[in-house]
C-alpha cells in the first residue's frame, strides 16, 4: 500500500509541469468593437482560473466591458493574434481574433482565421493584419 502511495504522490509531482492553461480576454467599447487584448498563462489545469486572471488583467486596466475569448489546456504550444479592421453597414468594426496549436505559430495563425470568420461580416476579401505571435 505504501508503495502505492510514494508511486501515485511521484507520478502526481512530476506530471503537473505537464498541464498548463492558457486564455485570452478582450476589452469591447459601447459599440461592441475590440479595444485591446490580455493573455495568461499558468501551469495547472485549470482554465476557468486562467480566464478569470485574464478578463481581471483588462479590469483592473480600467476596462468594464471585458470578456474570455478563448482557452487551452496546453502546457506550452503558440499562439496567434489577428486584427481586422472593416466597414459594415457604414459603420467601422474592429476585431480580434485568436487562435492556439500545440504544433506551430503557423497552424496558431490558421485557427485565429477560422476564429476570424466567424466574426460578424468578416470575409477574406476585408484582410487582417497579425498582431502577434509567440509562444508560451
Amino acid at each position: 500500500m505504501k508503495v502505492k502511495l510514494v508511486l501515485l504522490f511521484f507520478i502526481v509531482i512530476f506530471s503537473c509541469p505537464l498541464f498548463g492553461a492558457a486564455a485570452f480576454a478582450e476589452a469591447l467599447d459601447r459599440d461592441g468593437n475590440s479595444i485591446t487584448w490580455t493573455f495568461s498563462f499558468e501551469e495547472g489545469n485549470n482554465t476557468a482560473r486562467v480566464r478569470n486572471n485574464a478578463i481581471e488583467q483588462l479590469k483592473s486596466q480600467g476596462h468594464s466591458n471585458v470578456r474570455a475569448t478563448l482557452s487551452t489546456t496546453l502546457n506550452k504550444g503558440y499562439y496567434a493574434v489577428l486584427y481586422t479592421a472593416f466597414m459594415l453597414d457604414g459603420v467601422l468594426r474592429k476585431s480580434f481574433a485568436f487562435g492556439f496549436s500545440a504544433k506551430s505559430e503557423e497552424d496558431a495563425q490558421n485557427v485565429a482565421v477560422k476564429n476570424l470568420n466567424k466574426v460578424k461580416g468578416w470575409t477574406a476579401e476585408r484582410g487582417y493584419t497579425v498582431n502577434k505571435i509567440g509562444a508560451f
